[in-house]
């Protein structure tokens, strides 16, 4: 289970890695800036950035977990290990959920790039 834990790691840092390049080359190529609505934003709301690392970040944590309460169980440290099971359910269904989010917002980036100007 932690080799495939440490592959999916590995896919969300590139994930970043390549979101952080997009948006630098966006903000130095003198791309439009979107026009702001007339009220101020609410310190509560969320950058798209940081809510995708966070959700990122609960994947990983999720994949930890699971990972630490299934060495519990071999080592004998635990025998819980119905909740074991549900912890690596968990961390398997948010690791494809993000998977699949991943898909769908490259499909969507490779549609706007078959845009013609």
């Amino acid at each position: 289970m932690s080799s495939q834990m440490s592959i999916s790691a590995k896919s969300a840092e590139d994930l970043f890695a390549r979101f952080n390049e997009i948006r630098r080359d966006s903000a130095t190529s003198g791309a439009a800036q979107p026009v702001q609505p007339d009220s101020p934003p609410t310190s509560g709301k969320m950058s798209f950035f940081d809510q995708l690392q966070a959700r990122v970040s609960e994947v990983n944590e999720n994949a930890k977990t699971a990972d630490r309460m299934a060495t519990g169980v071999v080592t004998g440290k635990s025998e819980n290990l119905h909740e074991t099971m549900l912890a690596a359910s968990t961390a398997e269904l948010t690791f494809n959920l993000m998977v699949q989010v991943r898909n769908r917002a490259l499909e969507a980036y490779q549609e706007v790039m078959r845009m013609p100007v």
